[in-house]
Order: C-alpha cells, then sequence, then structure tokens
C-alpha cells in the first residue's frame, strides 16, 4: 500500500495541496499484491493524509472481493488511525523500515513492487502523468483501465509462451 500525489490539469474538481511533495492536485492511494497488480485505488485530493485513507482503501479492497492478511507499508503507515483499520479488517500492517548505515538509494524488499507499479502506470500510460479528470470516479477508472491492459499483456503473455 502507497500512494502518489499528482498534478492536475486545468480542469475544475476536488484537489489539494501534499506539502510534502510540494503538488498541487490530487493524490493515487494503491494497493497492490506482491505481484504489483492493483487490488485497489482510492483517488483524493492531495492533502488527505496516508493514513486516514487507509480504511477507505481496505473497504474497497474488501467490496472487490480481496481479503488480505498482511499489507507491507511505509513508515506513515503508522498510529491509531491505520491500527483501528487493521483491526477491523484484521490485517497486519508490516511496516518495511530502512537501514540506517545504507548510503543513498536502496530499495526495500517488497515495498519495491508498488514503487514499480506506479513507473509502470505513469511511464507506459502518459494519461496518468497528471490527472486530467474531473471527478475522482473517472480518474480511480483511468488508473484501473491501465491496470487492466498490464494484466491482459502478462496473460497473453503466458499463453504465447505455452503454443
Amino acid at each position: 500500500m502507497d500512494s502518489q500525489s499528482v498534478v492536475s490539469g486545468p480542469q475544475q474538481g476536488e484537489r489539494g495541496f501534499d506539502g510534502n511533495k510540494k503538488i498541487k492536485g490530487v493524490k493515487r492511494h494503491v494497493l497492490t499484491c506482491s505481484l504489483g497488480f492493483v487490488l485497489a485505488i482510492l483517488v483524493t485530493a492531495a492533502n488527505v493524509h496516508d493514513t486516514k485513507a487507509a480504511e477507505l482503501l481496505l473497504d474497497r479492497a474488501a467490496e472487490n472481493g480481496f481479503y488480505l492478511d498482511r499489507i507491507k507499508v511505509d513508515g506513515i503507515y503508522v498510529g491509531p488511525a491505520v491500527r483501528a483499520a487493521g483491526h477491523r479488517h484484521n490485517v497486519d500492517f508490516q511496516v518495511s523500515t530502512r537501514e540506517s548505515k545504507s548510503d543513498g538509494f536502496a530499495p526495500l524488499p517488497l515495498r519495491w513492487r508498488i514503487e514499480a507499479t506506479f513507473g509502470t502506470m505513469t511511464n507506459r500510460y502518459r494519461r496518468l502523468t497528471r490527472n486530467l479528470e474531473q471527478y475522482a470516479k473517472s480518474a480511480e477508472d483511468a488508473f484501473e483501465l491501465a491496470n487492466f491492459r498490464r494484466v491482459l499483456r502478462v496473460y497473453s503473455r503466458d499463453v504465447h509462451s505455452i503454443a
């Protein structure tokens, strides 16, 4: 589980300002499987904190039919709101932390999957580099369509390698 702040275009719609990344726009909260495929997505204004969106994202994953045992998250997903969401959904949040002695960039185990998902989505689908949608539901649908295309490409690759 992670989030990505995205700049909004000139269209009307809900948006906020993410003070950490200095971005005015929306924030995509995404939950992926261990292969990097999207299980649930929630688009909010950029000023919504990740811990507040965690429970809504877990609700959305349950609506989609996914029941999870554990979720790898980064250090921002701590506190009473995340503990309550984990208890309500019977999910164990495993916080990945960086070793203090590492120099420069070092990917965290399994946390790299969601970062690669964000990279793939924004590099292969230019529409996702900015939020051009007026409604949050439309932005979620655009992200899910890109994910469906990724899943179909993986499945078709497996079918062609067997034949």
